[in-house]
């Protein structure tokens, strides 16, 4: 699994950036899960790390 963080704007958030995380097995799934570009959100991805992962 994958913990995803990424930022996104759209009309709900009134066009200002926020950020969100989540887990999920490929960024192609959370870009389905969150609706990501679709209706004009606009987004970009700020890190992908395998959960678990040792942190330096």
């Amino acid at each position: 699994m994958l913990r995803i963080e990424f930022e996104y704007r759209d009309e709900m958030s009134r066009w200002e950036w926020r950020k969100q995380s989540c887990t999920c097995r490929s960024v192609e799934e959370a870009k389905r899960f969150y609706g990501l570009g679709e209706d004009g959100c606009e987004w970009r991805i700020v890190s992908v790390e395998e959960e678990g992962a040792a942190k330096e």
